[in-house]
């Protein structure tokens, strides 16, 4: 069973993003619990509690940034959304997968899938 976190400060976009990873992962045939948070400080506590297997981040601006750079111990856990390209700093950071806003049922199959991938590939 995966243990996965989206976290977004806006609530209507985490649920919909949340609801859509569930969706994705079903397709993929994944068993996985999906949980959401507000920003980092929640984020920090659930990861402590329980070590997510993936963490998206689809936090607007510097404050997704600073959620990525807060989080390093995860950092090849996560799958960064973001309204500004922070490609070369999501690559510096060693995030597996960026992509801009807005999350399409697409992008987010693309991230997830590549995700698996280099999960499978890793262990």
């Amino acid at each position: 069973m995966w243990n996965m976190i989206v976290c977004d400060g806006d609530k209507p976009e985490r649920e919909q993003l949340m609801e859509l990873a569930r969706r994705c992962l079903e397709k993929m045939e994944m068993e996985a619990t999906v949980t959401g948070c507000a920003g980092w400080p929640e984020l920090d506590g659930m990861a402590k509690r329980a070590l997510p297997d993936a963490v998206i981040v689809a936090q607007s601006g510097v404050e997704g940034l600073n959620t990525i750079t807060s989080a390093r111990l995860l950092s090849r856990k996560i799958i960064w959304f973001s309204d500004l390209d922070f490609g070369v700093q999501a690559y510096r950071l060693c995030v597996p997968f960026f992509c801009q806003k807005p999350v399409t049922r697409y992008k987010m199959e693309q991230a997830l899938s590549r995700f698996m991938e280099d999960c499978q590939g890793a262990g």
